[in-house]
Parts: C-alpha cells; structure tokens; sequence
C-alpha cells in the first residue's frame, strides 16, 4: 500500500523518460491482457468449435510471449516500486510454465492440465499491475 501511494505521489516529480517508460508500460500491460484473454477465446474456439484451431491458439502465443520480458525491463527506467517489478517477473515465471505444460504434456500427464489455471494467474497478475499503476 505505501508502494502505491509513493509511486502516485512521485508521478509528476518524475523526468519525462521516466513517465514515457511508465506509458509504455502500462500500454504493454493492457495489450497483454487482451491477448491472454484472445489466447483463452481461441482455446475455447478449438475445444468447442473447431478442433483444427489449436494451432492458431498455439502460434498467437508466440507474439505476445515476450511481452513480460519487456514489462520487466521498462519496470527500471519507468522508476516503478519492486512489487511491480516482482510481479512482471512472475509474468515471465507464468509464460515459462505455460509453454513447459504445453510441450511436455505427454510426460507430465494430469500435471499439465494446470495450464489453463496458470492462465488465470498470468490474468490475474497482470490486472493486478494494472491497478496498482492506476490507484491515484
């Protein structure tokens, strides 16, 4: 909580690169939920429409994948608190976890059913980034 009051309280004390890096952000941010919640409608669709979709379910992933890593990287020069930082990080634990349950699904068995519920935590998070850069 003091994170947050900080980092809205220091918003306009901030050089402009710094609010540029926190724009970026929060624009990556919201572009990343969309397509976390686009990646989840196009799982559904190849479940219960069109099974030959999994393939567009699986390449759309690819595009937005890196997406955490830049989250984390504009996180310095956008001066923003470690519990931000932290949580992009976990973002990148979440992806890594996503694409391990994808592609060792044969080995791991019933264990890779937790993809879709790393999905929801990869949701979470980023909603959750996004509402501590918006509390003012």
């Amino acid at each position: 909580m003091m994170e947050v009051r900080k980092l809205t309280a220091t918003r306009s004390l901030l050089p402009a690169d710094a609010q540029y890096a926190r724009l970026g952000f929060s624009i990556l941010n919201v572009l990343f939920s969309i397509c976390i919640a686009v990646q989840v409608f196009l799982a559904g669709f190849a479940l219960f429409v069109d099974s030959t979709q999994w393939g567009t379910h699986g390449n759309f992933a690819m595009y937005f994948a890196p997406i955490p890593v830049l989250l984390f990287i504009l996180s310095f020069p956008a001066r923003l608190p470690n519990g931000i930082k932290i949580k992009s990080l976990m973002l990148i634990g979440l992806i890594l976890l996503i694409f391990a349950t994808a592609v060792f699904s044969e080995e791991i068995g019933f264990a890779a059913a937790a993809l879709p519920v790393i999905s929801l935590g990869l949701f979470l998070n980023a909603m959750l980034m996004m509402r501590e850069m918006t509390k003012g």
